[in-house]
């Protein structure tokens, strides 16, 4: 029976060629974990740069734009989510001295590593520049639903205010 191409020419490397070393047996393989649905597999860097950083990778929520390698933590347990869409309201006011205007913002949030479970899920994060506040999104409806009625409470003062002034020939 005649040889097959592949025997004769690894007959003829054989002789030529050194023996291709045993490698040892593979150990247990482990697949890759997969991030849950909503969820992506993101660099982050841990430590202070100077220190020299580890990056590791996070589980992050699809919603989540922080960029968490140039945002860096010191520990793992620091890393927080933090999304994009805001919401943002400077008030256009007479302040006296020394006194700040009002300002309030509201983001996505999420802390994964929060003893309150309402943290580690995707909440409303809103701030006044000196107090935060956490909302689940059922309190962010409510708060929402408070604002536009406090709302329509300002235009009826503003209204107020103009007839007053109207009246008293005191307009600002």
């Amino acid at each position: 029976m005649a040889q097959s191409a592949i025997s004769q020419h690894t007959a003829a490397l054989s002789g030529s060629l050194p023996a291709i070393p045993q490698q040892p047996a593979a150990g247990r393989a482990y697949p890759l974990p997969t991030p849950r649905p909503g969820s992506r597999f993101v660099p982050a860097a841990l430590g202070k740069p100077a220190d020299g950083q580890v990056i590791v990778y996070v589980e992050c929520p699809l919603w989540c734009t922080q960029d968490h390698i140039k945002d860096w933590v010191q520990h793992a347990e620091d890393i927080d989510h933090w999304g994009d869409d805001s919401a943002n309201w400077d008030s256009d006011c007479i302040t006296r001295p020394g006194e700040r205007m009002l300002a309030l913002d509201a983001r996505l949030h999420s802390d994964p590593v929060a003893a309150d479970p309402r943290l580690r899920a995707a909440h409303v994060l809103m701030d006044d520049e000196t107090t935060q506040v956490f909302l689940t999104p059922e309190m962010a409806d409510k708060t929402a639903d408070d604002l536009i009625a406090m709302a329509a409470q300002l235009r009826h003062l503003a209204q107020r205010a103009r007839q007053a002034n109207v009246s008293t020939g005191g307009a600002l």
